[in-house]
C-alpha cells in the first residue's frame, strides 16, 4: 500500500524492541522549536581564568600540546586551554564498592569535570578545528586513564546544554561518570551489528553527512526531535581505540553537526552522550538529543516516544543548515 504524506507511522529501533509514534499529521517546522532561552545569570564563575583556586586542583591541564595536573601545596597552573577536576558534589566517589546486601553496595567511582575552554562561552558548536579536536583528546585520554581502574565497568562521558537539558554551569563544560557496574541500557548495545547501519544510512534520506572516516544520520525510528547519531565507520569500543586522524575526523563531524542544529533551531538546548565500552563488544558511537519537548505521561507510562518531526525531515533540514 502507498503511504500517504500525512500518514502517522509505529517505528521499530534497529535491533531493540523499541517503539516510535512519528504523528506527521501534526508535523512542525524547525521555526516551530526556536523558544526563546533564559537570560544567563551575571556571576562569578568558577570555571572561568584566575579563579582555579575555586575549584578542586586539576587532575589534568591542558596547556596546547602537554598536559599536567596541578602539584600538591603549590597555586594552581593558569594559562591553561582544558581543565579536568573532580565534581565538587559527586554522585560516585573514588574507592572500591563495598557490596552492601545482594542489591546494595556502595556509590563508588569517578565523578568528573572537563572544562572545555577558558573562554565562558566556547561550546563545541562555536569552537574551532584546533578547540574541538583537542576537547576529543581530553575525552579520550580520560577514558584511558579510568578505565585503568580494576573496578570500574562503565565510564558514562556526557554534556549538558543549557539549562533545559540539566546544565547547572554555564562556563562550557562536560561531565564524567565511572561506574562499577555495566548500565542495562548499554549492555544492550553489546555486540550489535551497527556497521549493516551505516550502510544502509549512507545510501537513505537520513543521511545528514558522511565524511572520511565518520557518519552522522538521524536514526530510523529517532525518540527525540532532530536527534543526531554520529558514528565512526571502523567499529571500536571505545575512544581509546580510535586512531588520531579517526578521533580528530568524529570531533569535527560533530561539532559541525552540532553548527547546524545552533542555525536551524537557534542554538537549541541539548545533551550528548558517547555510547562505549570499557571491554564488550561494540560500536562505539555518539548520539545528540536536542531538548525541545518533555517526556509526558504517555512516554512515562509505555516507554514509546511521539515524534512530530520524521528523521526524513530532520535530515533534510540539517543538511541544508
Amino acid at each position: 500500500m502507498q503511504k500517504t504524506s500525512h500518514m502517522n507511522e509505529l517505528r521499530r529501533d534497529y535491533f531493540l524492541d523499541r517503539w516510535v509514534i512519528f504523528a506527521t499529521e501534526r508535523a512542525r517546522r524547525p521555526s516551530d522549536f526556536i523558544k526563546a532561552r533564559a537570560a544567563a545569570e551575571t556571576q562569578e564563575c568558577s570555571f572561568c581564568p584566575g579563579y582555579e583556586d575555586k575549584t578542586p586542583p586539576s587532575k589534568a591541564s591542558y596547556f596546547d600540546d602537554r598536559h599536567e595536573p596541578d602539584e600538591a601545596g603549590k597555586p594552581p597552573q593558569t594559562g591553561w586551554t582544558v581543565r579536568v577536576i573532580p565534581n565538587l558534589y559527586p554522585a560516585v566517589k573514588m574507592e572500591g564498592p563495598a557490596i552492601l546486601d545482594g542489591s546494595c553496595m556502595t556509590a563508588s567511582g569517578v565523578h568528573e569535570v572537563i572544562v572545555e575552554s577558558p573562554v565562558h562561552d566556547r561550546h563545541p558548536q562555536f569552537m574551532s578545528d584546533e578547540e574541538v579536536e583537542r576537547l576529543f583528546t581530553v575525552y579520550r585520554d580520560r577514558f584511558a586513564e579510568i578505565a585503568s581502574i580494576p573496578f570500574i565497568k562503565y565510564i558514562s562521558m556526557f554534556r549538558n546544554y543549557g539549562r533545559e537539558a540539566g546544565a547547572s554551569l554555564a562556563h562550557a563544560h562536560s561531565q564524567v561518570i565511572a561506574l562499577p557496574i555495566v548500565p542495562e541500557k548499554i549492555k544492550e548495545q553489546h555486540g550489535l551489528d551497527y556497521g549493516r547501519v551505516i550502510k544502509r544510512e549512507e545510501a537513505s534520506p537520513r543521511l545528514i553527512l558522511s565524511s572520511t572516516h565518520s557518519i552522522a544520520f538521524a536514526p530510523f525510528a529517532s525518540c527525540y526531535t532532530y536527534e543526531t547519531w554520529i558514528f565512526p565507520k571502523r567499529p571500536c569500543k571505545n575512544l581509546a581505540e580510535l586512531s588520531d586522524e579517526e578521533r580528530d575526523d568524529l570531533a569535527l563531524v560533530t561539532r559541525d553537526v552540532l553548527s547546524r542544529l545552533s542555525r536551524l533551531l537557534s542554538d537549541p538546548p541539548y545533551n550528548y552522550a558517547f555510547v562505549q565500552s570499557v571491554g564488550e563488544k561494540m560500536h562505539m558511537h555518539l548520539r545528540i538529543y536536542p531538548k525541545l519537548g518533555i517526556e509526558a505521561g504517555f512516554e512515562l507510562n509505555t516507554g514509546i516516544h511521539i515524534n512530530s518531526v520524521t528523521p526524513e525531515s530532520a535530515a533534510k533540514s540539517l543538511r541544508e543548515a
